[in-house]
Parts: structure tokens; C-alpha cells; sequence
């Protein structure tokens, strides 16, 4: 498999899990070099699949990915979906304009091109540090239109769940700081 392939692969892997950015960091994220490290690597450029095992670290910029298993499908050269499989598959970015993290894991995340959304499952949790989080069996994300969406588990009885964490005024956030 050519570097340009390997280089968009986990370039759209890489801004899908991001979450939340803008144009001006995706830009600024998009012109850094992508990391990969693995134990092994099974490329099959004929039958447009690539499968990275083994503590599985990718990183570009501020994200890093992490991972037992990521499988790149790009039959004829495009790259359709990804899918990092872990326990848990875990994903990290800083948002420059939020001043703070965003990460998530889940057993699964997988990101379509085609239909560019990333749909975290098993086990989903996504947190924006000092923000708020949300957890539940499924978490589906669509870059196009910026939404989030959430389903619990009927048969296991397994909810979603939502914390919003309240702002904290100036004083309160001087006080805490201070504090060790």
C-alpha cells in the first residue's frame, strides 16, 4: 500500500475521532506526520485492506489513538471505512479553543468516509474535560452536520447517560486552581 494511502487513511481517521474542531485546527493537524505504531502490520492492497495488531498507537498532532486492532478498508484506493478494535479502544485530543481534552473509548469505533460519522460501540464514553460526558452501549457522531446521538440497550437494560457539568465563576475557578 502506497504512503499516500496510509497517510489518508489515518488522516480521516484521525479528524473523525477528533469529535469537535475547526477548520483551522483540522488544517493545522492535517500538515503534521502521522505515527503509526504496531506489533504487526497485514497489508492486501488488492483486496483494499490493511490491518494493524498489537498495541496499536496512532499519532498526529494532539490525537492519539490507541488500539489492539485497526483494519483500513480502501478498496481501489479509497478509503471507505476504519475500525479500532480494543479493551477498550481508546481515542485523545486537545481542542487549542477550548483549552481543554476530549476523549472517548469504546470496545469498537468505527468511521465511515462515505457517510462521515464515527460510531463508538460497546461500552461508549466520550468526555470533554470540564465540559460535560456522555456514556452508554452506542454513540454515533456525524461530521457532517455536527450531531451526536445516543442509544441505550432494551435487552440488557442498559441506558445512556449525560453529565453536564455546571460552569464555575472566576472565584470558584481561581480558588481551585490555587488549591494542590
Amino acid at each position: 500500500m502506497s504512503h499516500k494511502i496510509l497517510s489518508t487513511s489515518f488522516f480521516l481517521l484521525l479528524t473523525a475521532i477528533s469529535v469537535q474542531t475547526n477548520s483551522a485546527e483540522t488544517n493545522a493537524n492535517e500538515s503534521l506526520p502521522i505515527e503509526i505504531k504496531a506489533d504487526s502490520l497485514v497489508s492486501q492492497d488488492q483486496k483494499g485492506q490493511s490491518v494493524y495488531s498489537g498495541r496499536v498507537i496512532i499519532t498526529q498532532g494532539t490525537t492519539v489513538i490507541h488500539g489492539d486492532k485497526v483494519t483500513i478498508f480502501h478498496p481501489n484506493r479509497k478509503v471507505i471505512k476504519a475500525i479500532v478494535i480494543g479493551q477498550p479502544a481508546t481515542f485523545k485530543r486537545f481542542l487549542p479553543e477550548e483549552k481543554n481534552w476530549i476523549d472517548g473509548r469504546a470496545d469498537t469505533i468505527t468511521y465511515h468516509a462515505e457517510r462521515r460519522t464515527v460510531l463508538l460501540e460497546g461500552h461508549a464514553f466520550v468526555n470533554q474535560e470540564r465540559k460535560n460526558s456522555i456514556s452508554g452501549p452506542e454513540i454515533l457522531y456525524n461530521l457532517n452536520d455536527k450531531t451526536l446521538s445516543a442509544k441505550g440497550n432494551k435487552t440488557e437494560k442498559k441506558r445512556i447517560t449525560v453529565i453536564f457539568e455546571p460552569e464555575k465563576s472566576n472565584t470558584t475557578q481561581k480558588q481551585s486552581e490555587s488549591q494542590p
